[in-house]
């Protein structure tokens, strides 16, 4: 399930368009089995490629596309290059982030709040030889992904040689700061949760690789988009029918 909004009112996001994706009356179902960030009992281990090529080249006219993602690299059918949505691969520990850094492949990672505690930690740190700088947004709010860059986004640069650090935030942000827990994830509460958890309930008509195409190709020339705000590049199970989905729902497993 897919849906995209061309102008996001969301504090970080205002101004640029963006996606969530869920599974069928899941909406971890597109995240990745291995992802330490979402409950240990959801996800899947392949990625769908059909979607993979479309969002890849779900590119506005001269504009900029990312998205964050848990599969890994080698996971990829293609490589980040100019022109093409840019995949960063978001790494469970910062020591694991700082050997794709040096890869020279587009990476994130989460810290605790704690990580930052050190005033010299403020807006960048080197780990394991590899460069890291922490997001605009968490040290000036007047900065989220339409200014930052001033215009390309620091996500958006596929050909970088530093990574970004998240702090973790959201309801979950005890859990997503310690590698050690499941969950955490940003989205699994608040509004987010919301949106995503409505979106696995509903049907469509077209294919994920078909709106998402259709989507990108309509947006302004110049427009900065983000897929993904909740989900991944996983291929869903099968669809449950609407009376397995009822059962479900009725048993308090939805």
């Amino acid at each position: 399930m897919l849906n995209c909004t061309a102008t996001s009112q969301a504090k970080k996001t205002a101004g640029i368009a963006v996606a969530y994706r869920a599974g069928s009356g899941e909406m971890f179902g597109t995240c990745p089995d291995a992802c330490a960030l979402k409950p240990k009992q959801t996800g899947t281990k392949t990625i769908d490629r059909e979607y993979e090529r479309a969002v890849r080249r779900a590119v506005p006219r001269r504009g900029q596309s990312f998205l964050f993602t848990h599969f890994k690299p080698a996971q990829w059918a293609e490589k980040n290059k100019a022109g093409f949505c840019v995949f960063n691969y978001s790494a469970d520990k910062i020591k694991l982030a700082a050997q794709y850094v040096k890869k020279k492949i587009a990476t994130v990672t989460v810290v605790p709040e704690s990580f930052w505690d050190d005033k010299k930690k403020k807006t960048g740190i080197k780990i394991n030889g590899a460069q890291f700088v922490r997001c605009p947004n968490e040290t000036n709010k007047d900065i989220g992904c339409a200014r930052c860059g001033n215009g390309i986004p620091l996500c958006a640069r596929h050909d970088r040689e530093y990574g970004i650090i998240f702090t973790a935030h959201g309801a979950g942000k005890k859990k997503a700061g310690d590698v050690n827990q499941a969950g955490g994830c940003y989205a699994g509460g608040g509004n987010v949760a919301i949106h995503w958890r409505n979106l696995s309930k509903k049907e469509q008509g077209e294919t994920e690789a078909e709106i998402i195409t259709r989507f990108a190709s309509g947006l302004a020339p110049g427009s900065i988009f983000r897929p993904h705000i909740a989900g991944d590049l996983g291929r869903a199970d099968k669809p449950m029918s609407h009376v397995e989905f009822s059962v479900l729902a009725d048993m308090g497993m939805i």
